[in-house]
């Protein structure tokens, strides 16, 4: 019901038929693994799905967004507690869902500090389990929840770490940067000295970066000798860096000003910076028509940074 309403709000236009259509396209997905619904399904909730219908001037393909992306304010951000679903054999019961227009966009998973070191390795194996990530856990959970979610996340009241959907238990990282928020800001918010789970909760999942994150900074890797695909989100400075230089580009009033230098060591994501920091350029409204150029000193780095640029589907490069 608030996914429907939210898609009348923001596609007034919408028959009660393609509405219904709509809802069906993200809530029954057809696919052969969860990896495979959550790139079917991000492609609609990051770009927009089509309908045909006659708004006055012919019937004809008209795009349908879930989100407003460029106004947070008008949509709706829901947080749950002990959110029960139904999985094939028992219930599982996520601590905490953020919902945004009626769709899960991230779970948090919640475990108490006196564990010690465990409370992490318990948070992920929960996810996991939820997720039916390996086949000690089939039908022990509910991946259908996580066809539209971007971000998990693991919390102890202290420290915290997040991945995405199919993320192993090496590549939870932590998010070091409330940013745009500074950390006197955060300081001054909260009313005392932030922590780790103050940070990551106040940067990665404030609502205009989950939104940010959906939209900009996700992709799917395939490994072109395995055909595995794996789901990619950004680290907090690769998220810091692609926004810093944006603003950059609009401001500066000549090409020194807007120019800059991103710092990055062997093996950090350098390709994945500059596909995310490309599909930013391609959207927003203040770059009219970008041309993105890449220069390299080496044929291996070329290689690297074109088979990463081809992992986009279904989309128009974001090159010219």
């Amino acid at each position: 019901q608030r996914l429907a309403k939210a898609l009348k709000r923001l596609n007034p236009w919408l028959s009660d038929d393609n509405l219904n259509t709509t809802i069906r396209e993200i809530t029954r997905v057809q696919a052969t693994s969860l990896i495979e619904a959550s790139e079917a399904v991000h492609i609609k909730l990051s770009h927009a799905t089509t309908r045909q219908q006659d708004i006055g001037a012919g019937k004809k393909g008209q795009s349908v967004f879930f989100f407003d992306f460029e106004r947070p304010e008008r949509n709706e951000f829901i947080v749950t507690r002990q959110y029960r679903l139904q999985g094939v054999k028992k219930q599982i019961v996520p601590d905490i869902v953020l919902c945004v227009n009626g769709i899960p966009l991230a779970v948090v998973e919640c475990k108490s500090p006196t564990l010690g070191e465990k409370w992490r390795q318990e948070a992920i194996e929960q996810l996991l389990r939820y997720q039916e990530i390996g086949e000690d856990y089939f039908e022990l959970g509910m991946p259908r929840l996580f066809e539209t979610v971007q971000l998990v996340a693991t919390v102890c009241g202290q420290a915290a770490y997040y991945g995405t959907v199919t993320t192993p238990p090496r590549f939870f990282f932590e998010w070091k940067d409330a940013y745009p928020l500074t950390n006197d800001a955060l300081t001054k918010l909260l009313g005392r000295t932030a922590t780790p789970q103050d940070v990551l909760l106040a940067g990665l999942l404030a609502p205009a970066n989950l939104l940010d994150i959906t939209r900009n900074f996700v992709t799917f890797d395939r490994n072109k000798d395995t055909g595995k695909v794996i789901r990619k989100v950004p680290r907090y400075k690769q998220f810091v860096a692609v926004n810093k230089a944006l603003a950059r580009s609009r401001s500066g009033k000549s090409a020194l000003d807007r120019g800059g230098v991103v710092w990055h060591t062997q093996g950090s994501g350098k390709s994945l910076t500059l596909l995310w920091l490309a599909l930013k350029l391609r959207r927003d409204r203040a770059n009219e028509n970008p041309t993105l150029v890449i220069v390299t000193d080496r044929v291996d780095l070329d290689d690297q940074i074109s088979t990463t640029f081809s992992q986009l589907r279904f989309s128009e490069s974001p090159t010219s």
